[in-house]
């Protein structure tokens, strides 16, 4: 299980962008970009959901249209990145749903789900989130609280911003 390693101020934009998408009142998400390692996988960037797909978010929980992967393929190759994650937001704990394991954003054996709870509020920590690793054939790997935050580090800019 490769841990996430995001970049300087990754983490803190990304979770304030997830909290602002969201309006602390509706679930948001986005894919994690940038390049995987035989030791690691560097989050560099993120792509929201609703700008692969501007109806993703009006429903109670995320929905992306098929046609929002082409973009995503597209956007990835422009940019010379890869998608080493998901993550999405959760208005309670974060645990995965029954259709966020049965319909994986990325259905590929070792993909990495992040879920942030109480819709991504100020002052979430890895520790708050779940890692979720894609084992293949509708099986995951779960991981909470201390085992979640062994597995993300935060760029030196967000270590002292949490």
């Amino acid at each position: 299980m490769k841990p996430l390693e995001f970049g300087p101020g990754v983490w803190t934009g990304l979770i304030a962008d997830l909290r602002r998408r969201g309006q602390g009142r509706r679930e948001s998400g986005a894919f994690l970009l940038g390049c995987e390692t035989e030791a690691v996988k560097f989050v560099e960037t993120w792509l929201p959901y609703d700008e692969l797909d501007p109806a993703s978010l009006n429903y109670d929980y995320i929905r992306l249209e098929t046609s929002a992967f082409p973009k995503l393929w597209a956007h990835c190759e422009a940019r010379g990145v890869q998608v080493v994650a998901d993550v999405h937001t959760h208005p309670g704990m974060p645990e995965q749903s029954e259709s966020d394991q049965a319909y994986p954003m990325v259905s590929i054996s070792g993909h990495v789900a992040l879920i942030v709870p109480w819709f991504a509020r100020a002052g979430v920590t890895p520790a708050d989130l779940s890692f979720n690793v894609y084992l293949g054939g509708g099986e995951w790997d779960s991981k909470f609280r201390q085992e979640a935050a062994d597995l993300i580090k935060l760029g030196e800019d967000d270590q002292h911003g949490r």
